[in-house]
C-alpha cells in the first residue's frame, strides 16, 4: 500500500477523531491525535516537496517550514500558561510569514488587484479589533502580542486573496488558499475567545475543525500548485 495515497483521507479521519475526543473530553488521548495532524500533512505534501523539483526549492522550503512551525504551535498549545501560549503564537506567526511570502511569490500585489486584498485585510482587522476590545480586560500583558498576531494573520488573509485576483492563479486562490485562510482566521478568532473568555468544549471542537480543514486546504493548494509548476 502506498501510504502517500491514503494520507489525505487518513488526515481527515484523525482530525474528526480528535474533535470527537475533545467533545467527550478525553483530553489525554486527544493530545496524541493532535500531534499526528501536521506530520500527516507533510507526508501528504511529500510528492510535491520531492528534491527533483529544483526550480521551486525556495517555495518547497517555505511550505515545509510553514507546516513544521504549525506543528510546533500545536505542541506548545497543548500546555497551559502564558509562556506556552506565547511560544505557540510565535510558531504560528512564523507559519503565517511563510504563507505570506509564498502567496506573494505566487501572485504579487499590483494596483490592478489591490482592492479586494486590502478590503479583506481591513475586514479581518476590524473583526479582530472587536474581539480584542472584548478580551482586553483579560489579556493583560498579552494584549500587544495578540495585536501583532492579529495584524500578521490579516496580512496573510489579504495575500491569499491576491491569488484569486489573477486569471492564471485564480483557481488556486478560489478553491484552496482563500477558504483555507478564511478558516484559519475563524479558528484563531474562536480560539482567542475560548482561551480568554468562555473555555467551552463546543468552541474547542470548532477551533480544531476550522483549523484542521484550513491547514488541509492550504496543503492541498500548495501541492497542486507545486506539481503544476
Amino acid at each position: 500500500m502506498n501510504l502517500r495515497k491514503i494520507t489525505a483521507p487518513l488526515y481527515v479521519v484523525v482530525l474528526l477523531v480528535h474533535c470527537y475526543l475533545l467533545w467527550i473530553e478525553q483530553l489525554e488521548i486527544a493530545r496524541i491525535t493532535k500531534i499526528l495532524l501536521m506530520p500527516l500533512l507533510l507526508l501528504y505534501l511529500a510528492e510535491a516537496l520531492a528534491p527533483s523539483l529544483i526550480k521551486l526549492k525556495l517555495s518547497k522550503t517555505l511550505v515545509a517550514s510553514a507546516f513544521l512551525a504549525s506543528w510546533g504551535g500545536d505542541i506548545f498549545l497543548l500546555y497551559d500558561g502564558n509562556l506556552f501560549f506565547i511560544a505557540g503564537m510565535l510558531c504560528f506567526m512564523a507559519a503565517h510569514f511563510c504563507y505570506i511570502i509564498l502567496f506573494i511569490n505566487i501572485q504579487p500585489l499590483k494596483i490592478s488587484n489591490a482592492f479586494l486584498p486590502i478590503t479583506g485585510g481591513i475586514v479581518v482587522l476590524v473583526m479582530g479589533a472587536i474581539i480584542l476590545n472584548h478580551l482586553a480586560p483579560k489579556l493583560g500583558d498579552l494584549f500587544l502580542p495578540v495585536l501583532v498576531y492579529m495584524i500578521v494573520i490579516a496580512t496573510m488573509f489579504a495575500s491569499a486573496i491576491m491569488i484569486s485576483c489573477n486569471a492564471g492563479t485564480k483557481q488556486f486562490g478560489v478553491n484552496y488558499f482563500v477558504p483555507g485562510a478564511a478558516l484559519f482566521v475563524l479558528s484563531d478568532s474562536v480560539l482567542s475567545l475560548n482561551i480568554f473568555a468562555y473555555k467551552n468544549v463546543f468552541l474547542g471542537v470548532i477551533v480544531m475543525l476550522t483549523y484542521g480543514f484550513a491547514q488541509f486546504l492550504l496543503a492541498k493548494g500548495f501541492k497542486n500548485y507545486l506539481l503544476k509548476k
